[in-house]
């Protein structure tokens, strides 16, 4: 099918051609309404905006667009810092965004980069499939999935093995003697999913596992506990809580000390990730280790090597570890 025009797309979306320049380069000045016409459109045909039709063409910039899910957490500052260990030395700039978990704002930061000429880009996708991969896909773009192994064998990535820390996390806590164990997870991802799969393959009597979702940051860890309290009996029963954020491990741990709850003694807790602050909170965390740094680093070397042989192919499946520190107890 032949590429649509930026004009084919404004006939489409009932708009000028000047509206669907002010979608792509300035949405903040376009109503809601109208941009979420002109980007059904976009959608539909799969359009990336013309570099000559904006008067951008020339020699493509040496940066490095990297799209994550989220500025604020730590998980993905560390990342970011690993890529930079090896994008600063080899003169490259890295333009860095956030999806914020919103799939939209994802599809607009991935076509911003290619209408921007950047060499190459480093993606955490929501979405493994999505259409954002999509897009760097029929646009040639050298691209490199952190966090998250696509199904298409073609596309390089860098990720922990997820399903090998899910069955380490069960492993461990399997040497327990718990009344209950609690399973707490946050976004969905396939990362999780992994996780949880390979939890529940491994660790005895899974049908008896309490489970919470969706409690995705530190604060709402926080706020979560008392409930755990109330509805568990945490306080009285010998407890366990695998927490597959250790963002979200850190708030609950630290609202527990808060309300005289004693860890391990009382309830032992198992995060993941291993970001660097699970070492200096309140009470230093157990957790399972992904190497989030070199994870960052080995992204960004698949890049580099992309650049220059477009055609290869880089899978690197990164082992976990378990890190035991003072919130569990033998």
């Amino acid at each position: 099918m032949k590429q649509k025009t930026i004009d084919d797309i404004a006939q489409e979306a009932g708009v000028s051609k000047a509206t669907v320049s002010r979608v792509i380069s300035h949405p903040e000045i376009v109503s809601q309404r109208t941009q979420d016409r002109v980007r059904a459109v976009m959608d539909k045909y799969s359009y990336t905006p013309s570099l000559l039709a904006q008067g951008l063409a020339g020699s493509p910039t040496k940066t490095i667009g990297v799209v994550i899910d989220e500025l604020s957490n730590f998980f993905f500052i560390e990342i970011a810092e690993g890529i930079d260990h090896i994008l600063s030395p080899s003169g490259y700039s890295m333009l860095l965004s956030s999806s914020r978990w919103i799939e939209e704002r994802e599809i607009q930061l991935v076509r911003s980069l290619i209408s921007n000429r950047v060499q190459g880009v480093l993606i955490a996708p929501i979405s493994e499939n999505g259409i954002a991969i999509r897009l760097l896909q029929e646009a040639g773009i050298p691209f490199v999935v952190i966090n998250s192994i696509p199904k298409d064998p073609s596309i390089s990535f860098a990720c922990c093995n997820n399903l090998e820390g899910g069955r380490i996390a069960a492993e461990y806590l399997n040497t327990y003697a718990s009344e209950q164990i609690i399973v707490i997870t946050g976004f969905e991802h396939q990362s999780i999913e992994h996780r949880l799969e390979g939890f529940f393959r491994t660790i005895s009597a899974p049908e008896s596992i309490i489970r919470y979702s969706q409690v995705k940051t530190q604060e709402e860890g926080y706020n979560l506990a008392p409930q755990l309290i109330t509805e568990n009996q945490i306080d009285r029963k010998k407890t366990t809580l695998f927490i597959t954020n250790d963002n979200v491990a850190i708030g609950i741990t630290n609202r527990l000390v808060d309300m005289g709850i004693r860890i391990p003694e009382q309830v032992s807790i198992l995060g993941y990730d291993n970001i660097r602050i699970s070492e200096l909170c309140r009470i230093p965390l157990t957790t399972i280790s992904q190497s989030i740094t070199k994870t960052g680093e080995m992204a960004a070397q698949s890049l580099l090597k992309l650049l220059k042989k477009p055609d290869s192919v880089f899978h690197h499946l990164i082992q976990p570890a378990l890190i035991e520190r003072k919130t569990t107890i033998r």
